[in-house]
């Protein structure tokens, strides 16, 4: 993550698809880039670090890891988080909730199982080859 780059492991059926994300840092203004925070008064931490390490919020602490970046100096915007996480766990939920529509649409003998099994497995046959051709793009 210090270089802007990090992995992604994803694991389909054994098979592990490594793709490489960019994820732009910026410079944490919380510590002024240095990765411990002095926020808080008497440059201690402040009460949203002490609270991000769940740590007793009584006490006076310095030299805590800066919550915002994690201590490393530079933060990811919450937004780019999200973009980057959003695809993968719309793809599993996606895949997950036809194998479980399909599981009981057998189970209830329903009429229309076929035409859902053949619209499912098409669902899934693209997200599957999605992240396989990423895999073959990103060598």
């Amino acid at each position: 993550m210090l270089f802007g780059l990090f992995n992604k492991l994803l694991r389909i059926q054994g098979i592990y698809i490594v793709q490489e994300l960019k994820a732009n840092l910026y410079p944490c203004k919380h510590c002024n880039e240095s990765g411990t925070c002095t926020s808080g008064i008497e440059s201690q931490s402040c009460v949203a670090c002490v609270k991000y390490h769940n740590l007793k919020h009584n006490k006076n602490y310095v030299g805590l890891s800066c919550g915002t970046c994690g201590g490393i100096g530079k933060a990811e915007v919450v937004t780019e988080r999200i973009n980057n996480r959003t695809k993968p766990l719309l793809a599993l939920m996606v895949v997950y909730l036809s194998l479980f529509f399909i599981f009981i649409l057998g189970l209830i003998k329903s009429p229309y199982f076929g035409e859902f099994l053949a619209f499912s497995g098409t669902l899934i046959g693209s997200i599957t080859t999605f992240y396989f051709s990423n895999l073959k793009n990103t060598k």
